[in-house]
Formats: structure tokens, sequence, C-alpha cells
């Protein structure tokens, strides 16, 4: 008889652990909501952090609103966003998607770099009236209009070049720059420093940002 109740209170306490194991209801329907984009390509490792749990990433895995997304030595993260825009990640990179709405009445997308270098293309998202797409930084905030842009630090400033496109809006507290001719950059060297006027980059500097995103 002692041997069976002991069965018993083993067996309860195993499915009450598999009970606490098992993802609440509704899990997987606000994770679907939640998605903001897909990893396209992959060199290396990254990792994308959510309420303290970490999911290591491969090609094909979502990347949910909310996610902080970190990559590795030598890394580079591609992700294509709901609204087909692209964003690339270079090596030693933080990036969170702090929201990614891509249709309604007020698309938005809201970024931020915490470290290291990308690079981001806009989707159909730029093509609605209204819509917003901005990537804070730790100097500044980048907003866009159907452009193709690079952020990051060079020669150990940060600094933002439009590499193709209509318009790229750089600014902080101290100023604000509006750079509509591709190939020139503005660097921004504090929080309360103004952005500089932007400056045509040589072909040379060119190609070191872009090489900071290559696969």
């Amino acid at each position: 008889m002692k041997v069976f109740v002991r069965r018993r209170i083993v067996l309860g306490m195993a499915l009450a652990f598999l009970f606490i194991l098992l993802p609440a209801p509704g899990f997987f329907v606000s994770a679907a909501e939640d998605v903001a984009g897909t990893v396209t390509r992959l060199k290396g490792s990254a990792v994308a952090m959510q309420d303290a749990l970490p999911r290591p990433l491969k090609v094909g895995d979502k990347i949910l609103r909310g996610d902080v997304i970190s990559t590795g030595t030598g890394a580079r993260l591609e992700m294509k966003m709901l609204d087909e825009a692209v964003m690339t990640l270079g090596e030693k990179t933080i990036f969170v998607v702090i929201d990614y709405i891509a249709g309604g009445a007020e698309p938005n997308a809201a970024m931020r770099l915490l470290q290291g270098a990308f690079s981001a293309v806009s989707g159909d998202m730029m093509k609605i009236a209204g819509a917003r797409f901005t990537v804070d930084t730790e100097t500044a905030t980048i907003g866009i209009r159907g452009t193709t842009f690079w952020g990051g630090t060079l020669d150990g400033v940060f600094e933002v070049a439009l590499l193709d496109g209509k318009e790229l809006i750089v600014e902080n507290k101290a100023g604000r720059v509006v750079i509509d001719r591709v190939g020139e950059g503005t660097a921004i060297g504090a929080a309360d420093v103004a952005p500089t006027p932007p400056k045509a980059w040589s072909s040379d500097k060119v190609k070191r940002a872009v090489a900071t995103v290559a696969f």
C-alpha cells in the first residue's frame, strides 16, 4: 500500500512539473502576432533575447517585436521584415526591434542600435503616408524616407551615410541634418553635439562602411 501511495505521489509531482514547463494558453498565438521579420541569411552566430530567455538564431527563424539581437565575432545577420524591408547587422552588434507594425492606419517601425554597425533598406511601409521608420542610436535618431543607408562607427566616431534612395534625417537634441544625396554622410560625436553637415564620402570610405555588414 505504501509503495502504491509513493508511486502516486511521484506521478503527481512529475505531471505538475510538466504542466509548469508547458507554454501558457495563447503563447503561440501571441508569438505569431509579434512576428516582425525572418532571418534570411546568417554567417557565424547570433542570439535573440526576450524576457531574459536567449534563442540561438538560424536561417528561417522569426524575429519578434521586443527582441534584443546580438551577433558574434565575425558574424553577419540579414533579416527581412514584414514589409520586405531588409536589415543587415555586422559583427558584435546589439540591435533591438522595439516595434514593427507594417499595416493599419499608422505603420511604425522603431528600432535601436546599442552597439556595432548595420544597414537598412526600407520596404513597402514607406510608401504609406504617415508611416514612420526610425532607428535610435546612442548619439542620434535616424529617420528614413525610402532609402538604403548605413550606420556604425568608423575611425572611432559614429557615422551615418545614404547609400541609395531619397532622404535620410539624422537628429539629436543639439541639431538636425537632412541627407538627400547618395554617397553623403554625417558624423555624430555625442548626443549633445549636433550632427556634422552632410559631406560626400570617398569611395574608399563607403567601401569600408559596407564591408562591416557584407557577407
